[in-house]
């Protein structure tokens, strides 16, 4: 009985609450606000929209089909009637210094008229100006490197070419004036003037060959400058010791040697200081008169100086000279040298190098100097006088010849010799 009284109590209460909940959406749905319709103003655009022109010289026309493999798109934005937007141009293209050369090969604009659209987006003129001597600088260091390469000597021959080299300085004045030209077509003649180029392109020493041929402009530089100090350090103190009546000496030259080596050590990494002396140190020249007629290769003379030059240098900041060496020390000297060539010879070229001291080879070198011969007529000469020597001895050792006969053998051996060698030094000649 207590259980139907419950059941009917929640049903009341239930209905109770139905009601309410009708009554508030009644009073809620009244009191809600009306819609007010309005109208918003469209934003015109404005002066920052990126706009795509592409011109008929640097894409083709676009056609009534578009396609998307054409290169760029064509969309004009004017943002009045009576104002009128620049209409710069964009290609898919990457532009840099390989067009500035491209242009200047074929005559068209395509440079110029990047920089112009760079202008019409609103670039900042410093910003095109340290874009355009980017790719100008870029362009002749391209340039200056072909020179260099081209014009290199063969630092391992022992005739070197210097007609090549002393070429150098008119062909680095002559790409300046062609730097100069073309900063002043793109940023005017004002920007060519504050833009100071390389005076010192190949002034003092001709840095060629692939290594010191692309040295960065200020390396480039400062090894010019102190060239020009070296030079003036040894003329100062040879004019000084002349004045004096003293004879050059070799210890304080030496020094002044390694002073210049110091400062280049310092702008120069490992591989551009080799490279260095490998053309332009005494030590160098040294080597290439000692292997006259060997006909190294340039792997061999890198590596035969890699070794020696250490050895001379501490011996000549020292000595000076091996005169003055005692009989032990030049004996100690000679050895390591030696064995440092062995080294970096090999058993078999260093037999052909053994050649080179002896008596007979040094006369033929001297011969061949003498002829105006080239290291290539040495080997020959000298294979010449060997022979001849042997037939020499045989004349002088025949018996059966008289004196007055064995005289007469010589007479025509060494009209023969005479003649032989000419014909080897003409034979040999560089035309």
């Amino acid at each position: 009985m207590q259980d139907k009284h419950l059941l009917r109590l929640f049903l009341g209460l239930n209905v109770a609450l139905a009601a309410c909940f009708v009554v508030y959406l009644i009073l809620s749905s009244n009191n809600q606000p009306a819609f007010v319709a309005t109208s918003f103003p469209i934003p015109t655009p404005t002066t920052n929209v990126i706009v795509k022109v592409v011109p008929a010289e640097v894409v083709p026309a676009v056609t009534n089909a578009p396609t998307n493999a054409e290169v760029a798109e064509v969309a004009t934005v004017v943002t009045s009637t009576n104002v009128e937007l620049s209409k710069p141009v964009f290609v898919d293209k990457r532009i840099s210094w390989e067009q500035l050369q491209a242009d200047e090969q074929s005559g068209t604009n395509v440079y110029k008229t990047y920089l112009e659209s760079l202008r019409a987006v609103g670039c900042p003129e410093e910003k095109i100006r340290y874009i355009v001597m980017a790719d100008i600088n870029e362009l002749f260091s391209k340039k200056r490197l072909k020179e260099a390469v081209a014009h290199d000597m063969k630092w391992w021959r022992s005739e070197l070419e210097y007609a090549a080299t002393s070429a150098m300085p008119e062909k680095g004045r002559s790409l300046e004036e062609e730097r100069r030209v073309l900063i002043t077509k793109y940023l005017g003649e004002e920007a060519a003037q504050k833009e100071q180029g390389e005076g010192m392109l190949w002034s003092n020493v001709q840095l060629t060959g692939p290594v010191l041929g692309n040295l960065p402009p200020e390396v480039h530089n400062a090894v010019q400058e102190i060239s020009a100090r070296s030079r003036e350090r040894s003329g100062g103190l040879d004019w000084a010791r002349f004045n004096d009546g003293q004879a050059p000496n070799a210890v304080e030259m030496a020094k002044l040697r390694e002073q210049t080596r110091s400062e280049l050590r310092r702008v120069l990494n490992a591989e551009g200081m080799e490279e260095f002396l490998l053309r332009y140190s005494q030590n160098a020249s040294l080597l290439r008169e000692e292997l006259r007629g060997l006909d190294a290769t340039p792997d061999e003379f890198r590596k035969i100086l890699r070794g020696v030059d250490p050895i001379d240098h501490q011996m000549q900041l020292e000595y000076g000279t091996l005169d003055a060496l005692s009989p032990q020390q030049r004996e100690r000297h000679l050895a390591l040298r030696d064995a440092a060539i062995r080294d970096a010879l090999g058993p078999k070229r260093y037999q052909d190098f053994l050649v080179l001291k002896e008596p007979l080879y040094l006369k033929a070198r001297q011969t061949a100097t003498q002829f105006g011969g080239t290291a290539k007529a040495i080997m020959p000469i000298y294979q010449l006088l060997k022979a001849n020597d042997a037939r020499q001895q045989k004349i002088l050792g025949d018996t059966a010849l008289s004196s007055e006969a064995k005289e007469e053998a010589q007479r025509e051996l060494r009209s023969e010799q005479i003649t032989a060698i000419q014909r080897i030094i003409s034979e040999t000649r560089i035309p």
